[in-house]
């Protein structure tokens, strides 16, 4: 199976792409930032803020994704780190909310369809508000900060 791990230069994103390299599944991974560790599956930097369309560096992430043709496309992606979010909570809206929104809007088109099995959107604990006690997915989102407050737009 080909996976396509958006944010995998994260902790969580880079387990999951080297989980499912261990595997046998064909990884490409895609994260904003350089590679900080090698890997063993082929890795892309590409920014879901800038780098959606073609790029001066080549090809952006919806004609990269088209030509490769993943059957699954993982995203750990994200804008993280509630402290900062205060500060300037537009960066984090347009990285989890905005720029997932215009991924999302690209999957379902028609020539996606034909190819693409599955999206997973890997979320956060935050949405729920406090995590302290039981926190169940049923559970009305309550979140507090505007890291959080993205991450529920994002999967709402």
């Amino acid at each position: 199976m080909k996976i396509a791990v958006i944010g995998a230069n994260s902790f969580s994103g880079r387990d999951f792409a080297d989980l499912c390299h261990e595997r046998g599944h064909e990884i490409i991974g895609i994260s904003r930032s350089e590679s900080r560790y090698p890997q063993a599956w082929h890795y892309v930097q590409l920014d879901l803020n800038t780098d959606l369309g073609p790029t001066i560096r080549g090809p952006g992430l919806f004609e990269m994704l088209n030509e490769w043709k993943p059957d699954c496309i993982v995203n750990f992606a994200c804008q993280s780190e509630v402290g900062p979010s205060w500060d300037s909570p537009w960066e984090w809206f347009q990285t989890n909310t905005v720029a997932l929104s215009r991924l999302a809007a690209w999957m379902v088109k028609k020539e996606q369809q034909a190819w693409l099995k599955r999206y997973l959107h890997v979320s956060s604990p935050e949405v729920y508000g406090s995590c302290e006690g039981l926190v169940v997915e049923d559970q009305r989102f309550h979140p507090s900060t505007p890291y959080a407050c993205s991450q529920a737009a994002a999967d709402m």
